[in-house]
């Protein structure tokens, strides 16, 4: 390969270069370099075996600037041309090969550039800055952080200090009305963390139709580390970043200038050719990494109202990139159940913004979708659906009741099915099982659309190294979603016409059995198991196959995880009632005959209370928490045998127990009266426990006051037994 010949001349004349050269300063020296830089970005191609003359040519250049005037602006703006030239060839090298450029003379280099930023005793004390060298440093650090394989190593060096000078800084007009500027010590140890912080919260108070550019160059460089939990911690917890820019930046008070910000630096965008990033935008982009890490506590619920008003002017002007870091953000707010999440998902409620993404989604939808379903969108687009999608899904899990589950279900998720988009159609099928009832399951179609995809992506997620997709959905979410709609007779039967969908699971099984980390993974596959066995074609696949039945019977014997150990005998159980055509009746002995509670343990207070009272007017009762001696299975069985009415305590987690669904099951087949109660307010039985209850009325303990419905009960339990 032979290298441009005007390349090779630059660089033979500036290795030849000593320190005195470059102080002895020329504005030819200037525009060389430049040219030099301008000569290797267009060719890279020809530049491979020259690195180590381009690192020496930086290193020498470092020597020779003064870092005690770097910053002095008076008569050195050579120097820090010089500076420039540094950070742009630094760059331009660690694009044309990543790896040597965080080498050890790599290191060296980066080093000195970072301690440049420390040496700004200029911003420190007077807020007097140069953005062109700042900027240059932070474009070079951004560069620099993308070579790095480790980033974790590196921010080492972006946590270590130095001592500066700082004194009392200046009262600056801010378009925000800060108030809480604090006073400084001197000799204050400052990290490039604390610098940059500090010099974005400094920019952002003063002017930011100038520092736009920088701005977002510190913001693009955090973007880079937000994911690492350490610097996303310290940046929100022990520096101001957070409390002086994002809270301010997100209250209601700022929020028509917050929009306004947007709108004009999108239309600049459209006529900029540097097509400038949005500031604001990265801001967002940042709370939603910042609310992903434990440790970090964002109070999300006070910013409803922004987000309301934001997503609903970014739409009217229609711009899609700030609108995607926004509902990214949102996305990402709503990811972890807890109190602060809840809090949101009904202030969003309260405000319409989940009525306002639901209304964006399904218009976006109906307008790309061609004949016959297929759907044209650009990839901007089809990530703006993705992120709506993971927002209501993840309301879904938290409280679908105020979601319109009607508009999800027929304007988004069905004609999300035939996305040629994996990933939305995996989510489509995660939010679908959320919302569905027995109803929309009699759709085969959308039964088999379900059950291919989450076959699919079970399959994707279990053969992944880390166990989890591209899009970071996790085989346990994915496992969670297939005991949910096991629960439903339909889903069963379109699982046990494929051996190949069992065989997955127990192949799971079978991995995962031996390892620790995967216990909650193993046990809700043995739960979904146990729910496919009160199937007939499903057990008949599972009974008659050797190798699935002595794994379930490793498992109950030999496994020292209680729970799973009690999932596979639930199972082992439940096989021999489903394959069983014929019962035997049991001997009941008239004095034992009891009043049974089949309940999950969510409601255990309330069911106790119930006990109580009826043990009070004279009835036996049995519940397993004072009558559980031996075998658990066996105990319920024998509890069912010898009961003379079973009260049914029906809730959502009721339903999605298999070992609940045994109790009533194995009650139903031997005829045993049963009288149904409802303990969680809005809950509609469907499914099997749908399927159990038919025609039958329940009484609402969620509805007037406990003594009227006590009352009800006892006179149902009367009615049965006389």
């Amino acid at each position: 390969m032979v290298i441009d010949e005007s390349i090779q001349q630059i660089l033979t004349k500036y290795s030849r270069f000593k320190i005195r050269d470059y102080q002895n300063h020329t504005r030819n020296s200037i525009e060389e370099l430049e040219h030099l830089i301008s000569l290797i970005e267009t060719r890279k191609s020809t530049f491979s075996y020259s690195l180590q003359t381009l690192s020496d040519i930086i290193q020498i250049i470092i020597s020779s600037i003064d870092r005690t005037t770097l910053w002095k602006a008076k008569g050195k703006m050579y120097e820090q041309q010089l500076a420039q030239i540094v950070c742009q060839l630094f760059k331009c090298l660690c694009k044309l090969d990543a790896k040597y450029a965080v080498n050890e003379q790599g290191v060296t280099i980066m080093r000195s550039i970072l301690q440049w930023l420390k040496d700004d005793t200029d911003f420190c004390l007077t807020k007097s800055i140069s953005q062109d060298l700042h900027l240059a440093i932070y474009s070079c650090l951004e560069q620099y952080s993308l070579s790095c394989k480790n980033r974790e190593d590196f921010l080492n060096e972006l946590f270590s200090t130095s001592s500066v000078h700082k004194s009392h800084s200046s009262s600056v007009v801010s378009c925000f009305n800060f108030h809480n500027r604090r006073k400084s010590a001197i000799h204050e140890s400052l990290s490039i963390i604390d610098y940059s912080a500090r010099l974005v919260i400094y920019l952002l108070e003063s002017s930011l139709v100038t520092s736009s550019l920088l701005i977002n160059q510190i913001l693009t460089f955090f973007l880079l580390y937000a994911p690492i939990q350490r610097f996303s911690v310290y940046l929100v917890n022990h520096t101001d970043f957070y409390r002086s820019i994002i809270v301010p930046l997100l209250s209601t008070k700022n929020t028509d200038y917050f929009v306004q910000c947007i709108i004009d630096e999108t239309a600049r965008s459209q006529t900029d050719s540097n097509d400038r990033v949005f500031v604001f935008t990265h801001m967002l982009n940042l709370v939603g990494e910042f609310v992903l890490h434990p440790g970090i506590e964002i109070h999300s619920c006070s910013f409803a109202s922004t987000f309301k008003y934001l997503f609903d002017a970014l739409i009217e002007c229609g711009t899609t990139v700030p609108l995607l870091y926004l509902v990214k953000c949102l996305s990402n707010l709503l990811t972890n159940e807890n109190v602060e999440t809840d809090l949101l998902a009904q202030e969003m409620n309260r405000f319409s913004l989940i009525h306002s993404i639901i209304n964006y989604t399904s218009i976006l939808i109906q307008n790309s979708t061609l004949g016959e379903g297929q759907m044209i969108l650009k990839q901007l687009h089809n990530n703006v659906i993705t992120s709506c999608l993971s927002i209501l899904y993840n309301i879904s899990t938290l409280n679908h009741e105020i979601l319109d589950i009607n508009v999800i279900i027929n304007k988004i998720c069905r004609p999300l099915f035939k996305s040629d988009m994996q990933q939305i159609r995996l989510i489509s099928c995660l939010l679908y099982s959320n919302l569905l009832t027995q109803k929309e399951l009699e759709s085969d179609n959308a039964c088999h659309h379900l059950c291919e995809q989450l076959f699919f992506s079970i399959r994707q997620a279990y053969l992944s190294s880390n166990y989890h997709l591209c899009n970071q959905i996790s085989l346990f979410s994915l496992v969670n979603c297939l005991k949910k709609l096991c629960t439903h007779k339909q889903f069963q039967k379109r699982i046990g016409k494929q051996d190949e969908n069992i065989e997955l699971l127990f192949e799971i099984l079978r991995q995962f059995h031996l390892s620790i980390e995967q216990q909650e993974e193993i046990q809700i596959i043995l739960q979904s198991i146990w729910f496919l066995s009160f199937e007939y074609t499903c057990a008949t696949k599972i009974h008659s196959h050797d190798k699935y039945f002595a794994l379930l019977v490793q498992l109950a014997e030999t496994n020292p995880n209680e729970m799973i150990q009690q999932a596979a005998k639930g199972i082992l159980w439940q096989l021999r009632q489903t394959m069983t055509n014929t019962i035997n009746e049991p001997i009941v002995s008239n004095s034992s005959q009891h009043i049974m509670f089949s309940y999950n343990h969510d409601t255990k207070e309330i069911v106790q209370k119930i006990c109580q009272n009826l043990r009070n007017s004279g009835y036996r009762t049995w519940m397993d928490i004072d009558d559980m001696h031996g075998s658990t299975l066996d105990c319920m069985a024998h509890a069912v045998e010898q009961s003379c009415v079973i009260i049914i305590c029906m809730t959502e987690k009721y339903k999605q127990s298999p070992n609940c669904q045994s109790e009533a099951e194995y009650a139903y087949r031997l005829k045993k009266p049963f009288v149904p109660i409802l303990l969680q307010s809005k809950f509609k039985p469907d499914g099997w426990l749908g399927l159990l209850l038919g025609t039958k009325l329940y009484i609402d303990f969620t509805k007037s006051d406990f003594d009227s419905n006590y009352k009800r009960l006892v006179n149902e339990i009367e009615t049965i037994k006389n």
